[in-house]
């Protein structure tokens, strides 16, 4: 399942902006007697005469006519063109997804929050020496039941975390990785719950070392100095060490904590491993990694959206990732990650909620405007893979990013 710009941390008090235009038939215009629904040209009568002008807001015009349609008809007229400007709360709209039951399974948010707050504590106790192996075993646990959450939701991207501030990015970014990694360990391995379940430790705990990087270098605004990127390079090495003194042993989850920054072609750190060498949690949790990572507001960048993230990690930074594994995440999300608005071909506007994994281009969207939002029972998603009317999405709007939980 997801995150964009200021507009991810202040999204909570955005409205979506989006201007349909569109001929309708008169039968049809009181089903568009809404307010911010104009018409675009005017309106003349078989005598030559305009009887309506460009303009015009259709509800106003309805408040003087108690049968519109029939003076329309009387007029001769049989279409009129509008504009629809849509208002759509961001707000509103992460509301009605969280609530609504589409038949796809999603995070307790509850769930969610308590474990961005466990991490946020360990690397507390951790920075200020009052650590205890008991901290990191439930975290440990809380990965493992996160684990068991990814088997009954394949749709689990969708209702990743965002930021709200800049100093809980750390912490969502490694409840995030867990989701990310267990998603794609369960789609790449559906048999091997071991190694989803490593796969959801792993990253809860992947940057336990950045509890020992001054705040300073980890949240500084602007590019790291060479000397500043060699120490934030260390909290690999950290956060192995860190694991092991508190009791972590398991292999798989201790490769991830060291080598998530290895890179397939041997640039990564902090061995320059490639290929064959870089066990595959690690290389999952590489793939992951820079995917949130992309997809997040931090303090020095504005966040990418999902599409756009999709697109670099193909373009720009494939040689970075087992092909395998990247090209999972890129069938598994398609080129329509969760979470990104489109308008359809007909001229609605719709947020896609997930793929199919096999039409990249056509996947599973609630079609939605303003009208809907108050009415949340009535939505309902529909795969326009399968869609009779051949919809397609015509161009995207816009990108919820991450559901706030």
């Amino acid at each position: 399942m997801a995150e964009v710009a200021e507009r991810i941390a202040e999204k909570e008090n955005m409205a979506m902006k989006h201007t349909i235009k569109k001929r309708i038939r008169i039968e049809e215009i009181e089903e568009y007697l809404s307010p911010n629904i104009f018409v675009i040209e005017d309106v003349i009568n078989k005598s030559g005469a305009t009887i309506i002008s460009k303009g015009t807001e259709l509800a106003t015009l309805a408040k003087y006519s108690s049968n519109l349609p029939k003076a329309l008809h009387q007029g001769g007229i049989e279409t009129i063109a509008i504009v629809i400007n849509e208002h759509i709360e961001i707000e509103a709209l992460e509301n009605i997804i969280k609530s609504t039951d589409f038949g796809i399974s999603k995070i307790d948010s509850e769930f969610a929050r308590d474990t961005v707050d466990q991490i946020k504590d360990v690397y507390s106790r951790i920075a200020s020496g009052e650590c205890e192996e008991s901290n990191i075993s439930n975290l440990v646990n809380q990965g493992k039941s996160l684990a068991k959450v990814i088997y009954q939701a394949p749709e689990i991207m969708f209702c990743l975390g965002h930021v709200r501030d800049k100093d809980e990015y750390t912490y969502v970014h490694s409840l995030n990785v867990a989701l990310i990694g267990g998603f794609l360990a369960n789609k790449l391995f559906p048999d091997d719950k071991e190694m989803v379940e490593s796969l959801s430790v792993g990253g809860i705990l992947h940057d336990l070392g950045k509890a020992r990087i001054p705040i300073s270098i980890l949240n500084k605004p602007g590019a790291l100095t060479e000397d500043e990127f060699e120490i934030m390079k260390k909290h690999t090495i950290y956060g192995e060490e860190l694991a092991k003194e508190f009791g972590v042993s398991d292999p798989r989850v201790l490769s991830i904590i060291r080598n998530h920054h290895e890179r397939f072609n041997g640039n990564g750190y902090p061995d320059a491993l490639s290929s064959d060498k870089i066990s595959t949690e690690a290389k999952i949790a590489a793939v992951t990694d820079v995917f949130d990572a992309l997809t997040a507001k931090r303090v020095y960048k504005e966040p990418m959206d999902c599409r756009d993230a999709v697109v670099m990690m193909i373009e720009k930074m494939s040689v970075n990732f087992d092909p395998i594994i990247l090209r999972t995440l890129i069938v598994s999300i398609g080129l329509y990650p969760p979470g990104t608005i489109v308008e359809l071909s007909d001229g609605s506007v719709g947020v896609v909620v997930g793929t199919n994994g096999k039409d990249l281009i056509r996947p599973h969207v609630i079609p939605i405007n303003d009208r809907d939002i108050k009415k949340a029972k009535d939505i309902k998603i529909v795969d326009i893979s399968q869609n009779s009317d051949c919809l397609f999405i015509r161009k995207v709007l816009n990108d919820l990013g991450k559901i706030a939980f």
